[in-house]
């Protein structure tokens, strides 16, 4: 187990007991119904998860990187969809607060950044395509300068929160020339002429996150609502997919945390031919792996996210970080199903969500085949 400071450790303790109090009774009923609880978001943005990342003149707390994924953690140990949720919720705030004009600061901390910090708003981040996923070269949602407006035509998928009543918006990448593929991102306000939002998509897992595809049809914004750098919008992105990615490892890092604290307790009490199943070497093997494998990668996320930090190369690390923990964690819940037997099978019985949900870990944020690529790249193996 890795150190980690005294303040860490107390809000990771203050998140755990959140979770475990108010987070983890509905969790169930909230797979169930597929329906978001917006008075339990509304108390992780009361309790300062939400507001880690933000800097204390913008209402945060200006936690590190590492502070924010142990908060996050224990959130989805009980909970990986409120715990996705809550990450992407970040996206528009996030981009208003770290890289806005002081202009549109102005314009936009009232309505995007102040709210999703109180936990009363959820903003969404548009990038997947119908044809564009982890290939990003293949993005067609195009925005044009028309006078002082951008025009956004396009199709973007699988993007998390946009369906919420307390929604806001969405930043939205879009090519604005096709020869020399450059991006832009431009924020898009929920209610927005020509911009429609899909209805729910359903899903196998993480049903109480609200996933939707959305439509742009001569959809028109003001042309500050661009952020960033002039032709730098798809840089950004993969530069946020890198922090994204040891995020999303953290979630998962939790989710196989608590396959192993619930699977390990089961097999000591389960008696099967006259003693406890956690006596027999099949089922040890399992656990013991699912321990070594926590452990593992609990040391590649810490060190990916102490290297974002310090300003030093994390792209290598993040990408191990991703592909081990949600391989990792995706192995756990198939195998806590396994030690809970018939009863893992049922909806009773957590391991079956956790089972569910974790399967789209090892796609969001870049697919394991993709991270593999990029370790590949970073040890410099494609030159």
């Amino acid at each position: 187990m890795t150190e980690y400071t005294e303040q860490q450790e107390m809000l990771r303790q203050t998140v755990r007991e959140f979770a475990r109090n108010e987070v983890a009774p509905g969790a169930a009923e909230r797979d169930a119904t597929g329906q978001f609880d917006y008075d339990l978001y509304r108390r992780v943005g009361e309790l300062g998860v939400i507001g880690l990342l933000f800097p204390e003149e913008d209402g945060g707390s200006g936690a590190d990187l590492l502070t924010y994924c142990l908060a996050l953690e224990e959130i989805a140990r009980v909970d990986l969809s409120l715990s996705w949720t809550t990450f992407v919720s970040l996206a528009g705030a996030h981009t208003v607060a770290a890289q806005g004009t002081e202009e549109q600061k102005a314009l936009w901390t009232k309505d995007w950044v102040d709210p999703v910090l109180r936990g009363e708003a959820t903003t969404s981040a548009g990038l997947s395509e119908p044809d564009a996923g982890s290939d990003n070269s293949r993005l067609k949602t195009r925005a044009v300068l028309d006078g002082d407006d951008w025009v956004i035509n396009g199709r973007k998928i699988f993007i998390t929160n946009a369906g919420l009543d307390n929604n806001v918006g969405v930043m939205v990448l879009c090519l604005t020339d096709p020869e020399t593929r450059r991006y832009e991102t431009i924020l898009v306000p929920r209610g927005t002429p020509g911009y429609t939002i899909g209805p729910p998509m359903k899903k196998m897992g993480l049903r109480s996150s609200d996933t939707r595809e959305l439509f742009f049809d001569d959809c028109r914004v003001p042309a500050i609502n661009r952020f960033g750098v002039e032709g730098e919008g798809y840089q950004r992105i993969m530069s946020g997919f890198f922090v994204g990615r040891i995020v999303i490892a953290s979630t998962a890092l939790g989710l196989a945390e608590e396959c192993l604290e619930i699977a390990t307790a089961y097999a000591k009490e389960r008696v099967a031919f006259g003693r406890p199943i956690a006596r027999f070497q099949y089922v040890q093997g399992m656990l013991t792996d699912m321990a070594l494998n926590v452990e593992l990668g609990r040391l590649i996320r810490d060190k990916a996210a102490r290297l974002s930090e310090a300003g030093k190369p994390f792209a290598k690390e993040a990408a191990m970080a991703k592909w081990f923990i949600t391989e990792t964690a995706k192995k756990a819940a198939d195998d806590a199903v396994q030690i809970f037997g018939g009863m893992g099978c049922m909806d009773e019985c957590p391991a079956s969500r956790y089972y569910r949900d974790i399967r789209a870990a090892t796609i969001g944020e870049g697919t394991t085949e993709i991270q593999r690529y990029v370790v590949g790249r970073e040890m410099g193996l494609f030159r």
